[in-house]
């Protein structure tokens, strides 16, 4: 099993991947500036923001994103998991990057282009904060 700072370097390399893809999510260009996860000395997981630059403390559950978070709830939700990929070493089910859209699924609900959310999802499910392609699928 990996150590909590491998994961965290996991977890960067997955908003990397996704920063570098599509609508870009995670980069704020203006700044040229990257999202982040950081380990404080304790172990806690703190998401620093793009735009923001804001320091946030990722273990309060649900209040966070109205604290310098300048994505929406699906971004959110995706670094609450990375969180729980950090702390405990659970996977990031693999549906979760660039999700589908019910009853359209060559569409996302990020908005990224049939191509570049290809591409995200192939980025992203080369790393090891993913779940594995299960058999069959």
């Amino acid at each position: 099993m990996s150590t909590k700072v491998d994961r965290a370097v996991h977890a960067n390399q997955l908003i990397r991947a996704i920063a570098s893809h599509g609508r870009r999510f995670f980069y704020n260009a203006r700044a040229d500036r990257y999202a982040r996860i950081e380990l404080d000395v304790a172990g806690r997981v703190w998401f620093i923001d793009d735009y923001r630059e804001s320091r946030i403390y990722t273990h309060r559950r649900g209040s966070w994103n109205r604290m310098g978070f300048s994505h929406g709830g699906t971004l959110h939700s995706l670094v609450d998991d990375m969180r729980e990929y950090i702390v405990h070493g659970t996977r990031i089910p693999r549906w979760k990057i660039a999700i589908r859209q019910l009853g359209n699924r060559s569409e996302n609900i990020w908005g990224y282009s049939p191509e570049a959310a290809e591409a995200v999802r192939a980025a992203a499910y080369a790393l090891p904060i993913m779940e594995p392609e299960k058999d069959g699928a």
